[in-house]
């Protein structure tokens, strides 16, 4: 007689007894599978015949000797053992289902075949290592895998399973289960004799089931999963199996983590199909009793989590049951349990909203959840604020708006776009998308602009005011309350907001009071509405109407204010570091211009500044760290374009071709309305990466013309420059919308409109320069395209240069004139062959407009007698044009606009020739032997001599003949090396000392007389021209600066125009690029305008410091202190420029390191030092650049410790102790320095500042959880030796100090306690310099 029982415990002790000699290891395949094929025809006739002996005997070895048999026949030898055991349990139905026949028969042979299942599979799943194969071998011992995976000698070394190894396997298992299936449906109580013999029975194939689900693959098959839960199920059902069920589940939960969400299936299962809610009680109940920690068991509360909040979502019903046990888990040590619940929380809620019942129960219960969500606002641990978020957006995006909820949620999410985790960041932002994307308000096509609403809102108001007139039994208190504005809701309790109106999606107000009575009561008795008594029905339903409405609209400006509070923020988050921060606030401002809420076009116009993320890696590293940056910024860049294409380019289905047309120009033209210059140049590089991918259409081109060239009516001004603009902007790619249609620019541009709108004209020169060279500002851009490259210089007789001359000479008093001759200049020198000719007859022309100019030039010599002595000749009165008491020598406007024009043509002059330089030496570099035989030909009889003071090389065209090239030879030299020096020599000396020949040189003494005499010249257009044309003189000529450099830093000190300042602090910059050894000397000079009463220099002051130290042009040598003091500016953003700049400087060879101890003396030292608290802030900031480096760590120590040894200072001894606090101290040296150094401030002690922040050192060290124990050592004799001498230091006695010392320990520890209750921040990102 077969014991099923006994069979199980000899298997487990591996002392199993098999009658039989045969062995499958070692034999012939054909002997085995003759073997098998025999057993085979015997099961299938009956499935009984198990109980034969050899059969069974021979069953027993193919178990024993399964990693010795071939894959294949391992699967033929299952699916023979499951077809035999279908067999049975077809005849054990059939004799059920018959009076008269014993079914206790088939009991041995299914206990047979429960014993067989065990054995094959636990041991096919435990040594799936050990299989091999014929082939296998062979394939081993060559050295290569088999394809397809049958191999188990390639695959098993890569953990494969058996399901991977046997074929079939996984679905031989499944059909095994849906057998079982079937036979749990029957009495199984008639075919055993005891219960105990039953449950064996059915224990092996829970057992089976508990070993295959420990392997993820069968986990990941729904449908194999499916039929093991059913069996599962029965199990529970049928055979008691609760408590067993129960095991199962919590001990996978415990120790496998791809079963988490498996195990609630199985619940939800249980639960919907079996009335298994015991089995759900008994396990949440198991969990509610359990405490985690984060500390020693991450993957138990980590299990959990996820079952809960799967279960949540398969069967919320089974959860809500034990809420008030589990409910205990929102105060768990585990951040992740308390996430969970959150998570918990939000399903509950969705589902509770859901039902059609919405009881008062319900609805409390409602309430409370959203109160749990509320407080989890302000969790300390930065993924459980993350999960609130993200819980917040799936419960405000159901079908329930929630709108009493939804005014303190949107609070709360904008209090968190100020977290200091980027994650939470993120989502806040995320969050607040969402809420605007299914917000309740949708009366006006879910339109949220301010001023309609107010409009709407306003309208009612006075309708129900004269409702309420016209009711006899109203006071007039009653009618001025029905006047309130939703302005006065911010005052009002929170149930003001919180008495929104439901229901409004659907768009009518009427539905909605009919749907909501509670609601409408609640409205009614609301202290701003007045009653009904004494109203006839129709009035009495027309002003709860009116009434209703007047909620929404209020309710609607609330949300809509609560938004415009959270853009400025939102605005910041544009700059942020973070790749996800950033497409979020894209999002955001997408979703809000869609909405039309006030200010998100302010967003949109920010937005474009992000085109300049490069597209690519830095070329140097070549890591992983380059690639993932590079993904990074490709996908900020295609957010972009893809959220303008979204907004303004993408055609309307409701709209025709021509009107899609039209309202993709009126979109692009109204981008340039109120745009600053580097919103311009943003919008620029966005329009031309979209031009250059095809992304506009040339129907938008032609209409853009056509705006631009419409002369039938009048047009305003705005829409012909933008037209003008986006042209220009859409020519930076294809250069032929210039060359097509050139006349229409000449008409328009340089013609009467031209000359009437000088900013037209401006934007015209602009365009017409994509004639020439390719003007990108891409970071990192290459050359210019083909068509770019083979730019031809237009002769000085087209009519495009008549026309540029007429806008110059415009006589008109308008102080567009500059910026617009400016560009016309830039045109001129882009495109004429021989532009300095046009240059001069132009400053000749404008020359003879100044009266008396060569008397004053030549005959005062650029100097007076008293320009020393007159202290006032400076001093610029910047309301008040040229003195009455002065003699008017010239007109200020004329002599403005010349002295503009020579500052400018001086520095298009060094363009010209550095171009020139640049195609000399290409040509050089490109020559071919027979263009060097033909320059060893006489000279051409057409070549100018260099009498001309500026050279004739400056004149030749980019493209020329040969007998040019043989001129440029002969002028230039033979070397790059003589080019580069002939072009610095006629720089040098020649543009500005060319004595009769160079018309520049007759300017520089004029500009000089002007800035020494500002005060004279008391007009403040000509003397902020005056002095910017001679900081352009300057970076001419080295020896003209060295002259004048002087004068300029008078006028940086003295002159009281903001402007001139401004402008003086960016000369200097060009001249330390220029000349760098004439600013060395002077380079203190560069910071001074940091400290200006005026904000705009200081804030060009920071970016042209920031640009020259950043890229190395010019060395500091202890001003960063200088720099330092502006990160506690009082203009925001001049203290946040200064942060952007010591990010940057931290990444360039340790800058900020090194100039620690200046930056210290500078912010502590003489009289320029900051106070303690903006020391503090300071050092707090900079310190973080060398937290993470131990050894900066260990000399930072030794070098403040030298500091305490050389001074007595108390306010130094205070900062020194203060940086020495900043310092981490993680390493073993750099305490041990820190205790070396005891001496050197140990008499220091005596202050109590001093002295706090030493034992604010020991509390940090010792809070550091992962500290080395030779760390801890060190720093309790450190603290030792600190109370030591902090009692010698003030005098005290041994009783004393004891005493001192235990109350030093008591703060020790509240300060210790203080900083362990902190989150440990270390999952979180780094924070973001915004």
């Amino acid at each position: 007689m077969f014991n099923l029982h006994e069979q199980l415990l000899k298997l487990q002790e591996d002392e199993v007894e098999i009658n039989s000699d045969f062995t499958f290891d070692g034999i012939d395949t054909t002997i085995a599978k003759r073997a098998l094929n025999g057993i085979i025809d015997k099961l299938v006739v009956n499935g009984q015949n198990v109980n034969d002996a050899d059969t069974f005997g021979t069953l027993q070895c193919f178990a024993r000797d399964l990693p010795a048999i071939e894959p294949k026949m391992v699967a033929r030898g299952l699916d023979m053992l499951v077809a035999g055991f279908d067999n049975d349990v077809k005849s054990v139905h059939t004799v059920l289902s018959t009076p008269g026949h014993d079914p206790t028969q088939h009991a041995e042979s299914l206990d047979r075949y429960a014993f067989l299942f065990q054995w094959i599979i636990e041991r096919g799943e435990s040594v799936v290592s050990q299989f091999r194969t014929a082939a296998g071998t062979v394939e081993k011992a060559r050295g290569r895998k088999r394809r397809g995976g049958v191999s188990v000698a390639g695959a098993t070394g890569s953990g494969a399973t058996i399901a991977e190894v046997v074929p079939g396997w996984k679905d031989k298992v499944a059909d095994l289960y849906s057998v079982l299936q079937q036979l749990l449906q029957l009495p199984l109580g008639r075919i055993w004799n005891s219960v105990p013999e039953r449950d064996t029975f059915i224990g092996v194939f829970t057992r089976i089931a508990h070993k295959t689900m420990e392997n993820p693959a069968y986990v990941r098959d729904s449908d194999f999963q499916h039929v093991m839960f059913d069996v599962l199920c029965l199990w529970l059902q049928s055979f008691n199996g609760l408590y067993g069920l129960v095991t199962m589940i919590t001990q996978n939960l415990q120790h496998y983590e791809h079963l988490c969400e498996s195990m609630a299936a199985l619940v939800q299962m249980a639960y919907d199909k079996y009335e298994g809610t015991q089995l759900a009680d008994e396990v949440l109940r198991d969990i509610a009793a359990k405490s985690f920690s984060s500390t020693h068991d991450k993957a138990g509360p980590k299990n959990a989590a996820r079952f809960l909040i799967k279960l949540s979502q398969l069967a919320p019903r089974a959860l809500l049951r034990q809420m008030g046990l589990l409910i205990r888990h929102l105060d768990s040590e585990a951040h992740i349990m308390r996430s969970a619940m959150v998570d918990v929380v939000g399903h509950l809620t969705l589902y509770l909203a859901s039902q059609e019942e919405q009881t008062d129960i319900v609805k409390n219960q409602i309430g409370e959840y959203f109160d749990i969500i509320e407080q989890r606002f302000m969790d300390s641990h930065f993924l459980v604020r993350a999960k609130v978020l993200q819980v917040c957006q799936f419960v405000c995006s159901g079908q329930a708006k929630f709108p009493k909820r939804r005014p303190k949620l949107i609070a709360l999410i904008i209090s968190r776009l100020e977290d200091k985790a980027s994650n939470v960041r993120k989502h806040a932002i995320r969050a607040l998308t969402m809420l605007l994307e299914t917000h309740p308000f949708s009366l006006d096509g879910a339109e949220l602009a301010t001023e309609q609403l107010e409009a709407r809102l306003q309208k009612i108001s006075d309708e129900l005011a004269d409702l309420a007139k016209a009711t006899p039994m109203q006071s007039p208190d009653m009618a001025q309350a029905a006047k309130k504005l939703p302005k006065d809701v911010d005052s009002d309790d929170e149930d003001e907001a919180d008495n929104a109106k439901d229901g409004n999606e659907s768009g009518d107000a009427d539905a909605d009071a009919d749907e909501d009575d509670d609601g409408a009561t609640a409205t009614a008795a609301n202290s701003n509405d007045f009653g009904n008594a004494g109203l006839s029905p129709e009035m009495a339903a027309k002003a709860m109407h009116l009434q209703f409405q007047q909620r929404y609209y209020r309710d609607a400006l609330y949300f809509v204010y609560q938004l415009q509070e959270a853009q400025p923020l939102l605005l910041q988050l544009l700059g942020s570091t973070s790749k996800s921060e950033v497409m979020e606030a894209m999002d955001f401002f997408v979703a809000a211009v869609r909405f039309r809420v006030d200010g998100a076009q302010e967003g949109i116009r920010r937005m474009s500044h992000l085109i300049w993320i490069p597209p690519t890696g830095g070329s140097s590293g070549g890591g992983s760290a380059e690639g993932g940056a590079s993904e990074e910024a490709r996908g900020v860049r295609a957010k972009l374009i893809d959220s303008y294409m979204q907004l303004y380019l993408t055609p309307s289905e409701r709209l025709g071709a021509a009107q899609s047309t039209s309202l993709i120009t009126r979109n692009l033209i109204s981008l340039t309305f109120g745009a600053t210059l580097a919103e311009l140049t943003s919008l620029e590089e966005l329009i031309r990466t979209l031009m250059e991918e095809n992304r506009i259409s040339q129907a938008v081109v032609n209409k853009l013309r056509s705006v631009y060239g419409y002369t039938h009516k009048t047009l305003p001004p705005a829409q012909r420059r933008g037209a003008i603009i986006i042209l220009g902007m859409l020519a930076q790619a294809r250069r032929s919308i210039v060359t097509d249609d050139i006349d229409l620019y000449l008409r328009i541009g340089l013609g009467e409109y031209g000359r009437e709108d000088l900013a037209l004209s401006k934007y015209t020169c602009m365009i017409l320069q994509c004639l020439g060279a390719s003007r990108s500002r891409r970071p990192g851009a290459v050359a210019a395209s083909v068509d770019d490259q083979e730019v031809r210089r237009l002769p000085m007789n087209s009519p495009i240069f008549d026309g540029l001359q007429r806008i110059i000479e415009h006589p008109r008093r308008d102080p567009e004139w500059f910026p617009a001759a400016e560009q016309a200049l830039n045109t001129i020198y882009a495109l004429g062959d021989k532009p300095d000719a046009l240059a001069v007859r132009l400053v000749r022309d404008q020359a003879r407009l100044v009266q008396d100019l060569v008397r004053i030039s030549k005959g005062d010599g650029g100097r007076t007698d008293n320009d020393d002595n007159d202290s006032d000749a400076m001093d610029v009165d910047e309301a008040a044009s040229i003195g009455t008491g002065a003699r008017k020598l010239v007109d200020p406007w004329d002599l403005s606009r010349l002295l503009f024009m020579v500052g400018h043509i001086a520095i298009k002059e060094i363009v010209l020739l550095e171009s020139i330089e640049a195609e000399l030496k290409r040509r050089r570099s490109d020559d071919s032997e027979p263009r060097r035989k033909k320059r060893a030909s006489p000279k051409s009889k057409g070549t100018r001599g260099r009498g001309r003071g500026k050279g004739r090389a400056k004149e030749m065209p980019v493209d020329s003949d040969d007998e040019e090239d043989d001129e440029l030879n002969q002028i230039a030299g033979s070397t790059e090396d003589e080019i580069g020096d002939i072009m610095s020599a006629i720089r040098e000396r020649e543009l500005l000392f060319g004595e009769s020949k160079s018309l520049l040189a007759l300017f520089g003494p004029l500009l000089v007389h002007v800035c020494k005499n500002l005060g004279k010249f008391n007009d403040r257009l000509l003397t902020v021209h005056a002095t910017a044309a001679l900081a352009k003189f300057m970076c001419i000529s080295s020896t003209f600066c060295e002259q004048n450099l002087p004068l300029l830093l008078t006028l940086l000190q003295r002159a009281k125009s903001p402007i001139i300042r401004a402008n003086i602090s960016i000369a200097l910059g060009d001249i330390a690029v220029c000349f760098n050894n004439l600013i060395g000397e002077n380079v203190h000079y560069l910071y001074g305008p940091l400290h200006d009463a005026d904000t705009k220099v200081k804030k060009t002051t920071l970016m042209v410091l920031t640009h020259l130290i950043l890229n190395g042009m010019v060395k500091v040598k202890g001003q960063l202190g200088e720099m330092a003091k502006c990160l506690e500016d009082k203009d925001q953003r001049v203290a946040d420029m200064a942060r952007l700049f010591f990010s940057e400087l931290s990444t360039k060879d340790n800058a900020v390191y090194n100039n620690l101890p200046d930056i210290i003396s500078s912010l502590s030292m003489g009289a320029g030092a900051v106070n303690e608290e903006s020391f503090g802030r300071i050092m707090k900031f900079l310190f973080e650049f060398i937290k993470e480096k131990d050894r900066q760590t260990e000399n930072v120590v030794e070098k403040l410790c030298q500091r305490f040894r050389n001074t007595t200072d108390a306010r130094q001894c205070r900062d020194i102790a203060y940086c020495m606090a900043l310092l981490p101290f993680k390493s073993e040296r750099s305490v041990r320095r820190l205790l070396d150094g005891l001496s050197s401030f140990q008499d220091k002690l005596a202050q109590d500042a001093v002295h706090k922040y030493f034992v604010e050192i020991v509390a940090k060290n010792r809070s550091q959880s992962a500290i080395k124990q030779e760390v801890k050592t060190l720093m309790d004799e450190f603290e030792s030796k600190l109370k030591e001498a902090r009692a010698k230091a003030i005098g005290e006695d041994e009783d004393d100090s004891e005493a001192l010392a235990a109350g030093e320990g008591v703060a020790s520890m509240q300060l210790q306690s203080a900083q362990q209750s902190d989150v440990d921040m270390g999952e979180e990102d780094e924070d973001e310099d915004l």
